[in-house]
């Protein structure tokens, strides 16, 4: 494909993502054209919206079609609702945004998961089809694959942007936008738009209006920022991912305990550089134009306990989460219906997730139905001796999965029998029980929306429970709003982070089997004899995980003092040490090129 064709045809090799050239080819014209468009609001809306739009076709492909229907469908809810004030209206106009962007989210995230289920439950051999492309394929006489979808690039942040937007309208807490370029601008802005920060209306939208300002010091710190997130991107995490990382994981069996721990301490640090390296480069970007994006890490790994993670790691999901999914299910106030019936039938999910590989048969099935069943009896009748029968069938499962050796599904239903067992014996105690429930409940979610898998949903509960466990014990000690000091820091840093790095095994192996082998190798197979020998063969790659990880562990003064530096220093000398970080991460880039991690969600 020669340069000028690549401009303007899609190719799903080579997405327009900010480590390629093509990119800072495009971002050059921007600014240039930016400097005759910045001070025209108007002029400047359009000619950034358009180059999203252009950027989300060079990186999603047809998916475009999709994100301009949620554009104009949510544009158009948001316009009704701020015009109506009838209840029932207004509540039906939510439901429709709510059912339209959730249920485009579970067709092409979670259609899989409900097939293969129905297909396995009922021995039926239902196929899908991607209509979207079936369509594409009638109306420009394209050659798209129809039968195998695809999940759009970005779906998930941009369908929790639109119903954000929708929400805070309905809550009438946001006006909203004056037409639909605007709205069309804060769905689509390039910079965020396929991998966050997850932008909140009400934090954006005032700012469309505002007119260009950049001060010196605002400059230096987007540069500053693209520089560390390439560098975090390009030459930490692409290095250690394509020449360790993904060679642990991928055939664990093959390395010792040793090898396999340090790859997990990869991963940790992956992850963390890809992820946080496109959002630096994203607000970096978006600075350059004028626009401030919310900071979305904040040295995760310096963490004292796994609260303190959570307010330190993916920023904007997290307060999202807690913002439209923990508060409405109760939060700290107590328990919602929503509470009750939500560990049940994430159970369900669960089970069903992973059910084909345990063999569901008829009893079992009829078994969670009917546990299910009483338990939602139990909510609207609120007579205790009906919640009491559920207990032996929870029993009855528990021990046929730990004879069949499925201790994650048993861990699960044994949570679900102690949330009921207490709440019938201790009752006094239902406030503070739900108030747990609806922290684990948020982060099995947040599992689930990273995709419908049985490791996601363990990766979500494992973070659940620890959330729920650490807001027990500073309930019960008073310790909530006591710092953290000294000794006792540093072994939370310690407990936290290898915490963290566990649930990472569970994030990113390729299924359970995987898990098991590593959690054994790591156990039984140490080996910690081979690691002088290991150290000598990947110094490479172990001293970029030395260096990365020790950048990100020195105290934040000293990374506000090296910026300073930065910015302070000559325009010769900055367009000097651009030239060559440039020249360095080119030289250490794989031959193809490596789409950041949360792409894929």
């Amino acid at each position: 494909m020669t340069f000028w064709e690549n401009l303007w045809i899609y190719n799903p090799k080579e997405p327009l993502i900010f480590t390629t050239g093509l990119f800072w080819f495009w971002f050059a014209i921007i600014i240039i054209a930016y400097q005759f468009l910045h001070s025209r609001i108007f002029w400047r809306n359009l000619f950034l919206t358009l180059f999203s739009l252009y950027f989300y076709y060079k990186s999603g492909g047809y998916f475009f079609f999709l994100l301009v229907f949620s554009t104009v469908l949510d544009y158009g809810i948001g316009w009704a609702l701020n015009k109506s004030e009838h209840k029932t209206k207004r509540l039906w106009l939510l439901v429709t945004s709510l059912v339209v962007n959730l249920g485009l989210l579970a067709y092409y995230k979670y259609a899989y998961f409900f097939t293969d289920t129905f297909n396995q439950t009922f021995q039926t051999n239902i196929q899908l089809l991607d209509y979207l492309a079936l369509a594409c394929n009638q109306f420009f006489a394209s050659n798209l694959i129809v039968d195998k979808i695809i999940l759009p690039v970005g779906i998930s942040f941009y369908t929790f942007q639109t119903l954000s937007y929708s929400i805070d309208i309905y809550k009438k807490e946001l006006k909203p936008t004056k037409n639909i370029l605007d709205f069309a601008f804060f769905v689509t802005y390039f910079p965020q738009l396929v991998a966050g920060p997850i932008v909140r209306a009400s934090d954006f939208i005032p700012q469309i209006y505002n007119r260009y300002q950049l001060t010196k010091q605002e400059y230096n710190y987007a540069i500053f920022l693209i520089i560390n997130g390439l560098i975090k991107k390009m030459l930490i995490s692409d290095y250690i991912s394509t020449n360790f990382v993904d060679r642990i994981f991928e055939n664990p069996m093959a390395f010792s305990g040793v090898e396999i721990l340090l790859g997990v301490y990869g991963y940790a640090l992956q992850i963390y550089c890809d992820f946080s390296g496109y959002t630096d480069i994203a607000i970096g970007l978006s600075l350059l134009l004028g626009f401030k994006l919310n900071l979305n890490f904040d040295s995760p790994y310096v963490s004292a306990s796994i609260t303190e993670f959570w307010r330190r790691w993916h920023i904007s999901l997290s307060s999202w989460l807690r913002d439209y999914l923990y508060i409405p299910l109760g939060g700290n106030r107590g328990a919602s219906i929503f509470t009750y019936m939500s560990l049940p039938l994430v159970l369900y999910s669960l089970w069903f997730a992973d059910g084909y590989k345990i063999g569901i048969n008829a009893q079992n099935g009829v078994f969670l139905t009917i546990i299910i069943l009483i338990w939602s009896i139990y909510l609207f009748s609120k007579l205790k001796f009906v919640a009491w029968l559920n207990l032996p069938f929870i029993v009855s499962l528990m021990v046929y999965l730990i004879t069949e050796k499925q201790i994650y599904l048993a861990v699960g239903l044994g949570i679900m029998f102690l949330f009921q067992l207490l709440l019938l014996i201790r009752p006094h105690l239902k406030n503070a029980v739900t108030t747990y429930a609806n922290l684990s409940i948020t982060m099995l979610l947040g599992g689930l929306w990273h995709g419908a898998s049985t490791l996601f949903i363990i990766w979500g509960a494992l973070h659940g429970i620890a959330l729920a466990v650490h807001k027990l014990y500073m309930d019960s000690t008073g310790s909530k709003n006591r710092e953290i000091k000294g000794l006792r820091r540093f072994i939370g840093q310690f407990v936290t982070f290898h915490f963290v790095c566990f649930c990472w095994i569970f994030f990113r192996a390729k299924d359970l089997s995987t898990v098991n082998q590593m959690l054994e190798k790591i156990i039984f197979s140490f080996n910690a004899q081979i690691l002088p020998q290991l150290i000598s063969g990947y110094a490479i790659i172990f001293g970029l995980m030395l260096a990365g990880y020790l950048l990100h562990w020195i105290p934040k003064k000293y990374k506000i003092y090296v910026q300073n530096i930065f910015g302070m220093m000559p325009d010769i000398v900055k367009a000097l040490i651009i030239t060559l970080i440039i020249v360095l991460l080119y030289q250490a880039q794989s031959s193809e090129t490596q789409p950041f991690i949360y792409f894929q969600f």
